[in-house]
């Protein structure tokens, strides 16, 4: 086949299109993850909720289960700690690359938002345990994505959708 400049721009829109539905279709999985770990998971099933489980006093939750982690389990207390993060690091790349806000603090926003709003649906629904330490790990876990996203994938992205 002989080169033409409009194959290859049919060639990089095609590319550009699949992209974006790849794009769409991480956010999808990412969501249904989201909601699926924070709201139905099994190790939710045994959870009796009662008002002494919200914690509003930063750190003290994680601390406690510090001292507790032979009754616990180091790989439950990591995966806690861990998983909060991670749970959270896509959130701002994906907001970033499916629509038009970009700002580092608005996505920031975003993240902090979603956590906060996730404790207080656990807190009225009487699922999950609502605490501040959740909202921490988020947010951090929000940041590490906002600085990956300034940092590097932002670059990555415009040179594979111009």
């Amino acid at each position: 086949m002989l080169y033409s400049p409009s194959s290859s721009i049919i060639e990089n829109r095609r590319f550009q299109l699949a992209f974006r539905a790849a794009l769409w279709m991480a956010a999808v999985v990412y969501v249904a993850l989201l909601l699926y770990i924070v709201f139905f998971a099994r190790r939710r099933a045994g959870l009796h909720w009662s008002p002494g489980l919200v914690n509003l006093k930063p750190l003290i939750t994680t601390i406690r289960r510090r001292h507790y982690m032979e009754a616990i389990g180091p790989v439950n207390y990591w995966t806690n700690i861990f998983g909060n993060i991670a749970l959270f690091v896509p959130l701002p790349l994906l907001v970033a690359a499916l629509s038009p806000l970009r700002n580092r603090w608005a996505l920031l926003g975003i993240g902090v938002g979603l956590s906060i709003s996730i404790e207080v649906i656990q807190y009225v629904w009487r699922i999950g345990v609502p605490d501040i330490d959740d909202v921490i790990m988020n947010s951090t876990g929000t940041l590490l994505g906002v600085l990956l996203w300034e940092y590097g994938l932002r670059r990555l992205y415009d040179r594979l959708t111009h």
